[in-house]
């Protein structure tokens, strides 16, 4: 028969393990408790981002952007929490599709200004030039393609051709800094081009890339719908060294000369320039043809 301190001992710890049984069972009600809680006032509508704002853009691109938008907030975390949620938005995954889908844009911002609202800033990125292997894609003033583009039958854009590349949107047909001196050169080009009076009118209207080291600019007369000809150029060669070969060419009365006579003889037409080649150093080869 057990003794009455054995018999305290054995209450006792029935009591500690109801004690203990009642503490995890509280314990867990309350975690259930404030889980549900926080489930249910997360996924509230009250607590939702209910407006989308889109600035910026044009309308059918407000329309595909504030879609895009949506689809990534129906999204949830863990299958459980919404992700259309005030301050708690996946911000950077959000940003990231959207640049991903629309290259076109120069600059995304996203902010949450006020209760409810999820503003979406954005700005166009405009065209500097085309590249067109088989296809045509727009060229940013930084040389990223961004966009595809159409045929265009009088471009008033700089048209890159020469390599036979796949050019998937997002990438580059030449580095920023190449695609800089390309714009540099050109401008200088045309600049120069105005200042001789046989000249004047004419523009560079595409340059194609030979690899591994020419530009081969393709100059014409404005006012003219066809002809043409030939600027071919070293891309190692500095801006100032081409325009110091281009003025030492343009002032040479022999080739003044006889650019003028064959224009004249062709009716003003400039096609009779074939190609002039400043490429070697104090050296510049030209052709006229008949």
């Amino acid at each position: 028969m057990a003794s009455h301190r054995e018999i305290l001992k054995t209450n006792r710890r029935a009591r500690r393990k109801r004690y203990f049984r009642r503490s995890v069972t509280a314990s867990l009600l309350a975690i259930l408790i404030l889980l549900f809680g926080g489930w249910y006032f997360w996924n509230s509508p009250l607590f939702a981002l209910t407006n989308v704002a889109v600035t910026g853009a044009a309308p059918a691109l407000v329309e595909r952007l504030t879609q895009t938008v949506n689809d990534v907030l129906a999204r949830q975390y863990l299958g459980l929490f919404h992700q259309r949620v005030n301050w708690f938005y996946p911000s950077a995954a959000l940003l990231a599709i959207l640049r991903q889908q629309f290259s076109e844009l120069a600059t995304i911002s996203i902010t949450n200004p006020s209760w409810g609202t999820l503003r979406i800033e954005v700005s166009a990125r405009w065209p500097a030039a085309l590249w067109c292997a088989g296809d045509c894609y727009y060229l940013d003033s930084t040389g990223l393609a961004y966009s595809s583009a159409p045929q265009f039958s009088n471009n008033p854009l700089l048209v890159l051709t020469g390599l036979s590349l796949a050019m998937p949107i997002g990438s580059r047909p030449l580095a920023i800094s190449d695609f800089e001196y390309l714009l540099q050169t050109r401008t200088m080009i045309n600049q120069l081009l105005q200042t001789v009076p046989d000249l004047a009118g004419q523009t560079i209207e595409a340059v194609s890339l030979a690899e591994p080291i020419d530009y081969t600019f393709n100059i014409r007369n404005v006012r003219l719908t066809s002809g043409g000809w030939r600027l071919l150029i070293v891309r190692r060669d500095t801006v100032e060294t081409i325009a110091s070969r281009l003025v030492a060419a343009f002032s040479a009365p022999a080739f003044l000369a006889e650019y003028h006579s064959s224009s004249s003889t062709r009716g003003g037409a400039s096609a009779a320039l074939g190609y002039l080649d400043i490429r070697f150093d104090r050296k510049v080869f030209y052709k006229f043809v008949p």
